[in-house]
């Protein structure tokens, strides 16, 4: 029997769960549990989470970066280990394009994170729409600090009129 999966806004008691999911991924920088709150808080209209059976199997944060109201900002997408190869965290992109509507879907990404790379240029070809992955870095090795890599910004858009084949109305979703 497949498991019932709810996609919703986070709230801040998800921060505990939403950082052990990054810690559990070890490819993402791991945040405090008080950065996750605040994400959730501040930023949970462009944020979301995906649970199943009361536990956390996956989040995305993400915000509008200032003055670029058309962009949304992906920050992380953590996908518990269960939930690998699932394609919960393309699920999560492409409800909050769909959404929140936006011209433009942005992250920066290391050269080596192939699976993000991919994540992101799966999310283009579901809408069909362009996207560019920068040669030059976003934030430089010498912007990051000593044992950071450089980050690179990837950018899907623009979107035309979106529509889902599972989009959900109101905060539940069952996907």
């Amino acid at each position: 029997m497949e498991e019932k999966i709810i996609i919703r806004p986070p709230t801040s008691r998800d921060a505990p769960a939403m950082r052990d999911l990054a810690e559990q991924s070890h490819v993402l920088s791991v945040n405090s549990t008080y950065y996750y709150a605040l994400m959730a808080h501040h930023f949970q209209e462009t944020s979301m989470v995906a649970e199943s059976n009361g536990d956390l199997c996956a989040f995305l944060t993400g915000y509008s970066p200032p003055r670029h109201d058309n962009t949304l900002f992906v920050w992380q997408v953590g996908v518990g280990k269960k939930w690998l190869g699932r394609g919960l965290g393309k699920k999560l992109l492409i409800e909050l394009v769909v959404e929140k509507q936006p011209l433009f879907l942005e992250a920066t990404i290391t050269l080596d994170n192939k699976p993000s790379i991919n994540l992101f240029r799966s999310v283009a070809r579901h809408f069909s729409a362009d996207h560019l992955f920068t040669t030059t870095p976003f934030f430089s090795e010498e912007d990051l600090g000593a044992g950071e890599e450089a980050e690179h910004l990837m950018r899907v858009g623009p979107f035309e009129t979106i529509k889902s084949t599972f989009m959900y109305g109101g905060t539940n979703a069952y996907i």
